[in-house]
């Protein structure tokens, strides 16, 4: 009975924590809001210490007990101590002369409640403690815990250039735009946040490109903690990796193997931002943010004009495009790559007799498919825009574009060209190719080749009369193209609501809300410049887009579904007219 009482207050706890940041730092304070928020805050501390005495009350042991969770008792102190200190500030100096000191201070009192929340929460509601136990649920979890604290320190005045508050709507846009890696914008990332709010874009950046849970376990492994059989089921779902011995493994390549990359690609931008800030650390930080954004194929650039100004830059365009190439094919191709041309190596050079590695079926599928994108796409952006767009640029600039534009589609958000301007034709076109997105396993978005793949193979399968669906002379399975198909549904179910909510309240061209609306879907973050003037019912509805998109609409349907007892029944088939 105390158990879920407990559970109780955490709940409601939760609630009011959440429904008072948004108060605080959502909407303009007035001394009604203000007064809200003050009982609100009340509320959640006397909440706080009923939950700890009643915890406290209901243990047998209670010293042990205490002992066994000190860092909550020490966190539920550092929140009183906050509070206290904030209460003596707004009784001292008055509400209407707060500080931005002691509005920080709230800020960060706020975050260490919702610490204290999710940490209860998971340990004490049934719900919550289940999702170790599902992986698709441990994800989406994951996803939501680093999207909330990046919200909070991007409301931070810290981290604006002007020390002004961004509000908790556009705060959770940005933040959700880059774990998700999408790089839609409603501020200017370059002038709106100062070098602290760019940090912390990027750090959200590099943990959305790889994960909050190859991160964890990769600290795990630093300080020699052994990961659970949960964690590592949920590793193995979130890598595609069917053998949980090689996760280890597989984890340390994938970390040392993006920074790696990300600090080879910074050093190939060194060279051309040293050119336009000298040998000075904005360079370097300009270098390692930019690398960083390509290889997660998150898109946020710190130029105002994305990389619009390097157009015909062919160093910058060649490393950029390299990076989201690289990021976007997936490490499971890459390390078979790597593998294959290892082999390849020792075969030719050392010996006869060491058996030489073979491309999976998924990599020469992933491969090929992305040639095929890229090439496509550049001829069929440069055949519709040449005459229009890309006429006043030489013509080594309108090749280069129109390359650039095609890998960028590959969930990047970068542009070098102004979308604003494109044609109707075009903007379709790339929605088509926005929609696909990149491989399973990567930091790209949208549905990805490999479900493309297998529903071309499958379609192919059923012109040519065939039963059997084949890839390259290897068979896939019904599950696979279930799979595929129920995937490429979903997205566009997805993109239809969020096309249909926007066209309701937006008044901008249809074409411009699809476009945006799909960019959100497959998390590139390309717009034709509509994203600013979004209203708060559109931005939530691009924030679900992005976060879906990311975590993918199959692991989000399977992360909120609930199981039910399957009944072995067989019913009568049934005939449907169809066609």
């Amino acid at each position: 009975m105390k158990r879920n009482y407990v559970d109780q207050i955490v709940v409601i706890v939760l609630f009011l924590s959440i429904l008072s940041l948004f108060l605080e730092y959502g909407i303009y304070q007035t001394k009604i809001v203000f007064l809200i928020t003050n009982i609100l805050d009340y509320c959640v501390i006397i909440l706080f210490v009923t939950e700890a005495v009643v915890r406290i009350s209901g243990a047998e042991k209670k010293l042990n007990h205490i002992r066994n969770n000190l860092f909550d008792y020490l966190l539920l102190i550092v929140i009183l101590t906050l509070f206290i200190y904030t209460r003596y500030m707004r009784f001292v100096m008055g509400a209407g002369e707060l500080t931005r000191l002691s509005t920080n201070i709230i800020l960060v009192r706020n975050t260490f409640i919702i610490l204290k929340i999710l940490g209860r929460v998971k340990r004490l509601n049934a719900y919550i403690k289940s999702i170790s136990q599902h992986p698709a649920q441990t994800i989406a979890f994951s996803f939501i815990v680093v999207i909330l604290l990046g919200t909070i320190f991007l409301m931070l005045s810290i981290s604006t250039a002007d020390r002004s508050r961004l509000g908790f709507i556009n705060s959770l846009f940005t933040a959700t735009s880059a774990v998700c890696v999408t790089g839609l914008i409603v501020v200017d990332t370059a002038t709106k946040f100062s070098l602290f709010g760019k940090i912390v874009i990027m750090i959200l950046i590099q943990i959305g490109g790889l994960g909050i849970m190859i991160l964890s376990y990769f600290g795990a492994y630093v300080i020699g903690k052994r990961i659970s059989l949960e964690e590592k089921i949920a590793l193995s779902y979130l890598l595609n990796e069917q053998d949980m011995q090689k996760i280890s493994t597989s984890i340390m390549k994938i970390i040392f193997f993006t920074l790696g990359i990300e600090l080879l690609g910074a050093m190939l931008l060194f060279g051309d931002f040293n050119n336009l800030y000298g040998n000075t650390p904005q360079a370097v930080f300009y270098s390692i943010f930019h690398a960083v954004s390509a290889f997660c194929n998150a898109g946020f650039t710190l130029f105002s004009d994305s990389l619009e100004s390097f157009k015909s830059d062919m160093s910058i365009n060649f490393t950029i495009a390299a990076l989201i190439i690289t990021g976007g094919i997936s490490f499971s191709v890459i390390f078979n790559l790597i593998e294959n041309f290892k082999s390849n190596i020792k075969t030719n050079l050392f010996s006869r007799h060491v058996r030489k590695s073979k491309l999976t079926l998924n990599t020469k599928i992933v491969l090929a498919a992305t040639v095929i994108l890229l090439i496509s796409g550049m001829l069929l952006i440069y055949s519709i825009e040449h005459r229009e767009n890309l006429i006043k640029f030489d013509l080594k600039t309108q090749y280069l574009a129109a390359l650039f534009q095609s890998v960028t589609l590959r969930t990047a958000g970068f542009n070098t060209i102004d979308f604003t301007t494109l044609r109707i034709p075009t903007l379709l076109i790339m929605c088509l190719f926005m929609f696909i997105g990149g491989a399973s396993g990567s930091t790209a978005g949208g549905v990805k080749v490999n479900t493309i793949s297998v529903i071309f193979a499958y379609l192919k399968s059923r012109f040519n009369n065939r039963k059997e669906t084949t890839i390259w002379n290897s068979y896939i399975s019904k599950r696979s193209i279930n799979k595929a198909f129920l995937i490429v549904i979903l997205g566009l179910s997805a993109v239809f609501t969020g096309a249909l909510v926007l066209s309701m309240v937006e008044p901008f061209a249809f074409e411009r809300i699809l476009f945006e609306v799909v960019s959100a879907f497959g998390t590139v973050g390309l717009s034709t410049g509509i994203t600013g003037s979004l209203t708060p019912i559109s931005k939530v509805m691009i924030i679900i887009l992005m976060f879906t998109g990311r975590i993918g609409p199959m692991t989000l349907m399977i992360a909120f579904s609930q199981r039910q007892e399957q009944i072995r029944v067989k019913y009568p088939e049934g005939d449907i007219l169809i066609g």
